[in-house]
């Protein structure tokens, strides 16, 4: 009888823990170590919570992101990004997306996710209300940025977040050498700096960095790319500003990294998917 009890007792230990890595949560206590304060990203996120919403603002100064929310991506990334640095409100955000955002996906970041797309798309941005903050002062505006279907992204692969985001779709659908050649075109857009794409315009996007790092670890580690991973790193951690959160961009002057905008809540929940979650494992 003892026997038959400890063995129902491992099979629920057993799937909770598979139930919590799929949906890429990791324990705050053992998170991997890199030169970033994880304490204060978690805190960052938090402070960016409006709770009238049930979700995040998009930015801190930067106008009108500061008196924006989007659904997504910031939302859909955020909540899971809080899940990973322990925070209950993560939970309370990813509650709200379900019950009242169609669970905040939009066809486009979702492979982040595990969720698999089925092509790119031009985005189209619905406007769904507005909210007053009184934690804030402030009168939000909700917004969703989703796939427009009946408007097909030929272009995609001249960016490299799309890259990444087409390379981790095909790892879904099980396609590892599509993936391979994504990475490889990825990497080609790599100046020692930063991605130079179709966007760039002087100043690197922090975000595609972090995506790398994602990509790079859901196609586990491969030799090729290596240094480019460290030196990712390297400007990430160097991207952290004094309220936890990630700084969108940067320039490179005299080798030194001079970060560039705001912080938001889109950059710190990519980078924080990208380096503390269990994501690319579960993907690959």
């Amino acid at each position: 009888m003892r026997r038959r009890y400890l063995l129902s007792f491992v099979l629920i230990i057993l799937l909770v823990v598979g139930i919590v890595e799929w949906h890429g949560e990791s324990n705050s206590k053992t998170l991997p170590e890199y030169p970033l304060n994880s304490s204060k990203l978690r805190s960052f996120l938090e402070s960016q919570y409006v709770p009238e919403a049930g979700m995040l603002r998009a930015a801190v100064k930067a106008y009108p992101d500061n008196e924006t929310i989007y659904v997504a991506n910031d939302n859909l990334l955020a909540s899971r990004a809080l899940i990973v640095l322990g925070s209950p409100i993560g939970k309370r955000v990813l509650k709200n997306l379900d019950a009242n955002y169609s669970g905040g996906w939009n066809g486009k970041v979702d492979p982040l996710l595990g969720r698999p797309i089925k092509g790119f798309y031009c985005t189209e941005t619905k406007s769904l209300g507005m909210v007053y903050s009184l934690k804030f002062n402030a009168t939000f505006e909700i917004k969703y940025e989703v796939a427009n279907t009946s408007c097909r992204m030929d272009n995609w692969e001249s960016y490299a977040d799309f890259l990444v985001y087409g390379a981790l779709n095909d790892l879904i659908n099980g396609n590892e050498s599509g993936a391979l050649e994504l990475y490889s075109r990825l990497l080609a857009m790599w100046d020692g700096n930063g991605f130079r794409d179709r966007a760039f315009d002087g100043t690197y996007q922090t975000y595609k960095c972090a995506l790398f790092i994602y990509l790079y670890r859901a196609l586990c580690k491969p030799e090729k790319g290596r240094n480019v991973y460290s030196r990712c790193l390297e400007v990430i951690s160097s991207l952290q500003a004094r309220n936890g959160g990630i700084i969108t961009g940067y320039r490179v002057e005299n080798g030194k990294i001079v970060p560039t905008g705001d912080t938001n809540t889109e950059t710190t929940s990519i980078v924080v998917l990208a380096l503390y979650s269990n994501y690319p494992r579960k993907i690959r």
